[in-house]
């Protein structure tokens, strides 16, 4: 018989209905962390011979040289996370081993009766087997290839974890009281005017493409079919698209590994317009509308003249908003109230910081913040000071200021909007038991010293939320600035501005 296809048991997986819940028992009553929590990811693998995709949250800690997962998974089975009922596996759900060889494995575990029911590769390249059996039934066995990012990944989780473990010990030797980590800081290291006709006969319209990934100049304005909305879908005449980063790292290339774009690709996910046309089974909006959504930024996106997309990416803009301001709000609104809201729920009177608070994601999560009753800073660049005067907040740090933040720290937590070196450096100024949130796409890497829980969190579109954020602009006398309204064949001047940095406000492209 053939050796063994799997390995030491390296990792344990649980599934809750309740991540925050759960990560809070590993953390309060077993004394293991800090966890690595990673937000509205989504999961999508082979399941029974067809694809699946399930939105879930993760969390990831170490106990030992063992990995402990925690998933709270959504959406409907089947999937190996439901039972024959397609109710959600609560408990242990897998249990899993790390391959140097798993295509040798895979088929070692074939050769012994094993039944592989799913498997999968994530956005880091990462793959993955699931097996079961007849022999025991509700046993799942994984497993992990290790790759270098996946190996880099548990040695900085191992490291943060030995500095956990040594926190909880000076805990206990001091009552309880829990010390300020001071990790070493980190070092923060033309219009497109010509028209290309790529539409059929019939109904056209005007959107802004890009040829390839590279500089702005990769964009062209080329004449398209008008869309037509299917089941579930509307189309918007658009009044304004906003130009968000992430647009700009997706022109670039830096996304490609996690989100390829498809050539010539239009991009944008943040709009605001009138609906001129329902497809089936659409309820909540009628002709005439006005309307904001936020959409796929990668599969024609909103840097057009309409746009269509379903129904349940939009909400209604209140009378006491402008129509064109109201695309500046969608992805900023909501990534800014959910990284507070969901990623680190402040309590009352808790002291915390934002990163990049002079932009629309920052503004956001100041004014959750400060709806939380929390006591807040703004972090920002010297040359954003200016435009952060107006937020009622406790004090407002330049990031490139360590005595700055040290004068103003410790902090319970950090909302990070900024990412890289930046993030990184700032765990240095959080409570060894405090929270950082960070929205960067990819992540910030937490220090090997730290202890703090990290939250990497992804938006999700939030109706109700976003109806009520651009109503308290006006009722709590708040503004989210715009600082240019740009024509849409400037489109690679918005993006010039967007790399200079330090706009002051969002970018709109006005068809």
């Amino acid at each position: 018989m053939t050796a063994s296809w799997l390995g030491p048991i390296r990792q344990i997986s649980y599934t809750t209905d309740d991540l925050d819940r759960l990560v809070e028992f590993w953390e309060r009553q077993v004394g293991i962390g800090p966890w690595s929590v990673f937000r509205n990811i989504t999961l999508s693998m082979n399941h029974e011979g067809r694809p699946i995709s399930l939105p879930c949250h993760v969390a990831l800690s170490m106990h030992g040289e063992t990995l402990i997962e925690l998933m709270q998974v959504e959406g409907s089975g089947p999937s190996p996370f439901h039972d024959t009922l397609h109710r959600p596996v609560i408990g242990l759900q897998r249990l899993a081993a790390f391959s140097y060889a798993i295509e040798r494995d895979t088929q070692r575990a074939l050769d012994r009766g094993m039944e592989r029911f799913a498997d999968g590769i994530d956005p880091t390249g990462q793959r993955y087997v699931y097996f079961r059996s007849a022999g025991a039934p509700g046993v799942i066995l994984e497993l992990l290839k290790v790759t270098p990012f996946f190996s880099d990944f548990i040695g900085r989780l191992r490291a943060r974890v030995q500095a956990y473990a040594a926190l909880e010990s000076a805990r206990e030797a001091t009552g309880g009281v829990a010390a300020v980590t001071t990790p070493a800081p980190v070092t923060a290291p033309a219009p497109a005017t010509a028209v290309v006709s790529t539409a059929a006969k019939g109904m056209s319209m005007l959107a802004a493409e890009l040829t390839d990934y590279g500089d702005p100049g990769r964009f062209r304005i080329a004449e398209v079919a008008e869309p037509m909305p299917g089941p579930g879908e509307i189309r918007v005449s658009i009044a304004a698209a906003a130009v968000n980063p992430v647009d700009v790292k997706l022109r670039r290339g830096y996304l490609k590994q996690w989100m390829p774009l498809v050539f010539p690709a239009r991009i944008g996910g943040d709009v605001a317009g009138t609906v001129d046309a329902v497809g089936a089974g659409v309820t909540e909006f009628r002709v005439g509308d006005r309307v904001m959504g936020m959409i796929n930024p990668m599969a024609n996106g909103a840097y057009a003249q309409k746009v269509v997309f379903a129904a349940a990416s939009f909400a209604i803009v209140p009378d006491s908003l402008d129509l064109v301001a109201a695309a500046a709000l969608p992805t900023g609104a909501l990534t800014g109230t959910q990284l507070i809201e969901r990623a680190i729920h402040p309590a009352a009177r808790s002291k915390g910081l934002v990163s990049g608070a002079a932009g629309s994601v920052g503004r956001a999560a100041v004014f959750a913040a400060l709806d939380a009753g929390a006591v807040v800073y703004a972090g920002v660049r010297g040359s954003a000071f200016a435009a952060s005067s107006d937020l009622p907040v406790a004090g407002i740090v330049d990031l490139a200021d360590q005595n700055a933040l040290a004068a103003a720290g410790p902090f319970d937590f950090v909302a990070d909007t900024v990412g890289g070196a930046v993030a990184e450096n700032l765990f240095a100024y959080v409570k060894a038991d405090g929270i950082v949130a960070s929205i960067a796409v990819p992540p910030p890497n937490p220090p090997a010293g730290s202890t703090q829980r990290f939250v990497s969190l992804i938006v999700s579109f939030d109706r109700p939320r976003l109806e009520q954020f651009a109503r308290e602009l006006a009722s709590k006398h708040r503004r989210m600035p715009i600082a240019h309204r740009l024509a849409l064949a400037e489109v690679a001047r918005a993006h010039e501005l967007m790399e200079n940095g330090s706009v002051g406000g969002k970018i709109l492209l006005l068809p």
